[in-house]
């Protein structure tokens, strides 16, 4: 007798309910999983529901990829799962009748016991501690492609969930950190994070504010308003050449050399319109790498699962409470209409 699943669909552009089907049964390399959570990604999944970009076309959809639960079904041939291990999952096989972008927002997932798509979490956790795993790893990924060091001084454009993290995750390597954005709860948050400063974005002295902490420039730049604004920001907030480029002494090591010598910018955002920046945009350094990561790895989520167990990143930190998958539509448009009062959500199931 095959499950019912409970599920959040994007039904149509700014439409939002929560609607029942039937969960395959488990194949035989397939593991099913009971949610426990589910943590939105505001970001992404306010995009697809406006309806643009990966959206068009697509709805009905269940949206999300960030999801713990417990195994509660393994398949006949797979080995090393137990019922009742506690996970991390992303993206789930999409259920018949209904989209799938990405299919996380949901009470059960079929997903494979072999690629990755769930991890196993510390034994004996508090599945509560884990909920911001998948998002995490997002802004790991950004940030360790521009390898910190300590000392370095970075910037980050936009303090929505992914910078926010991105942001403490510089921090983690000691970077010194300046951030900015336009809604001063998220200027706050950082501040109690432990940013060098937290500069109020959109004024037209946005970028002096900024260069006022760190005259020659930024190390690293990390772009994640998805803003055309922020991207131009970002291209003129790269660290100048020293006065004499020969005789400056750059942070060197054997591994990260090529990335210290020249000032690295991140884009850590998906944009709705089109964005073009040629080097006159890069405010007359004398060259910069130039980074756009693709989605977290397997091995970006494990880091995350590890400095979660390490106390790196408390859940409380994000979030005090869950809130019941019930008011689903509600929260969404919560989240669309007010990002002042509300940055993160995580559903209980």
């Amino acid at each position: 007798m095959s499950k019912k699943v409970k599920a959040i669909v994007f039904t149509n552009p700014g439409e939002i309910e929560l609607n029942t089907f039937d969960l395959p049964p488990c194949g035989p390399d397939e593991i099913v999983c009971e949610t426990i959570y589910s943590f939105v990604s505001p970001g992404t999944e306010l995009r697809v529901l406006s309806g643009v970009k990966e959206s068009k076309g697509k709805f009905p959809f269940i949206p999300g990829y960030s999801w713990v639960g417990r195994v509660v079904e393994v398949g006949r041939d797979l080995k090393g799962w137990e019922l009742g291990d506690l996970v991390t999952g992303g993206a789930s096989i999409p259920i018949s009748g209904v989209g799938s972008l990405w299919g996380g927002q949901a009470s059960y997932h079929r997903v494979s016991g072999y690629d990755g798509s769930v991890l196993k979490l510390p034994a004996g956790s508090d599945p509560w501690d884990y909920i911001t795993v998948e998002v995490a790893s997002i802004a790991w990924r950004g940030v360790t492609c521009a390898y910190p060091a300590p000392g370095e001084t970075a910037v980050v454009i936009g303090q929505g969930l992914i910078g926010a993290l991105s942001a403490r995750w510089l921090i983690q390597h000691g970077a010194r950190v300046i951030v900015t954005d336009i809604v001063e709860a998220r200027l706050e948050r950082a501040r109690q994070w432990g940013v060098a400063a937290a500069v109020e974005g959109g004024l037209s002295d946005t970028r002096e504010r900024i260069l006022n902490f760190c005259p020659r420039g930024a190390d690293i730049v990390i772009e994640a308003s998805s803003s055309v604004s922020g991207a131009q920001l970002a291209g003129s907030l790269l660290r100048q050449p020293a006065p004499r480029v020969m005789n400056t002494s750059y942070p060197v090591t054997a591994m990260h050399s090529n990335a210290h010598f020249w000032p690295r910018l991140v884009f850590l955002a998906t944009y709705s319109q089109t964005l073009q920046m040629g080097p006159d945009g890069l405010s007359g350094t004398e060259g910069a790498v130039v980074l756009k990561p693709l989605d977290r790895t397997v091995d970006d989520r494990l880091a995350v699962i590890e400095l979660i167990r390490r106390g790196a990143l408390p859940a409380g930190d994000i979030l005090t409470k869950p809130t019941p998958v019930d008011k689903a539509q509600s929260i969404y448009l919560q989240l669309r209409d007010h990002p002042d009062q509300y940055s993160a959500v995580a559903f209980e199931w």
